[in-house]
């Protein structure tokens, strides 16, 4: 996925060289309120007409972007631009209990170390009523979209069989080369290009989509504007800014609304 040197002259190589590395950042935000792309499987409610969410346009495997509920063909993919990485534990009921939304932890909970693995390979948990949550495993890659021609801020929350497809996406961040003043070095995440498009698998379930992500270009002197914006938002979101620019409850109430994934 990730080319080995790129060669680049401009003001942009200079901003890539100065922030070398950046881009992957360690903290734990409530991030799944911030605008989101997914990707529309076989029983989201965006295929059902009896449901709000219905998109007449959609198709399974479809990119969805859920600022404006837009429905993006999964084959040709979006043009995504990383900004910054982490991840967390969401905690949900198990579907044979009912299902639905509980909390988001911290990727340290202390809750993992109660958790049972059951034959599913779920990180379980047996509460004092009886009722059993999943530890659900989640990485959120933060960045710019581009939706309709304009680049949006988004995240794409990665779980279950989509965590292989994330870490060969920051492996590909980490492992990308370029030739700048001082010579070899990591430019930031938010130096490249991604194009996030789906491919179809299959599981013991049945068919479902996952993501299939490849480098595209870095970005040229007429984007440096982008890049610097790229640079703030990497900032806010290390700095635990997606956090403080939600009000209370709502990060509960766009999760409750949203399907608990049971593919892969």
């Amino acid at each position: 996925m990730a080319k080995p040197k790129t060669e680049q002259s401009n003001e942009i190589m200079s901003l890539f060289e100065e922030h070398a590395g950046s881009g992957i950042g360690d903290i734990s935000p409530d991030d799944l309120a911030t605008p989101r792309i997914s990707i529309i499987q076989p029983m989201s409610p965006q295929l059902k007409k009896s449901s709000p969410k219905y998109i007449e346009t959609a198709s399974v495997g479809d990119l969805l972007f859920t600022a404006t509920e837009t429905a993006i063909d999964g084959s040709e993919g979006i043009r995504f631009l990383p900004a910054f990485f982490d991840n967390n534990y969401v905690e949900w009921t198990l579907r044979e209990d009912g299902g639905g939304f509980v909390a988001v932890h911290a990727k340290d909970t202390p809750l993992l170390a109660q958790a049972q693995r059951d034959t599913f390979y779920r990180d379980v948990l047996t509460h004092s009523d009886g009722t059993r949550t999943e530890l659900q495993k989640t990485n959120n890659h933060y960045g710019f979209a581009e939706i309709s021609g304009e680049m949006q801020r988004c995240v794409i929350n990665m779980t279950r069989s989509q965590l292989k497809i994330s870490r060969a996406w920051i492996g590909a961040i980490n492992n990308t080369r370029m030739n700048g003043a001082k010579g070899d070095f990591t430019p930031p995440a938010h130096s490249h290009f991604y194009n996030i498009s789906t491919i179809e698998e299959e599981s013991k379930k049945g068919t479902y989509y996952n993501y299939k992500i490849t480098q595209e270009r870095p970005l040229n002197a007429e984007e440096t504007d982008l890049f610097k914006e790229a640079e703030e938002f990497s900032k806010f979101c290390l700095g635990g800014g997606m956090q403080n620019m939600l009000p209370q409850g709502e990060t509960t109430e766009k999760l409750a609304d949203q399907s608990k994934p049971d593919w892969a």
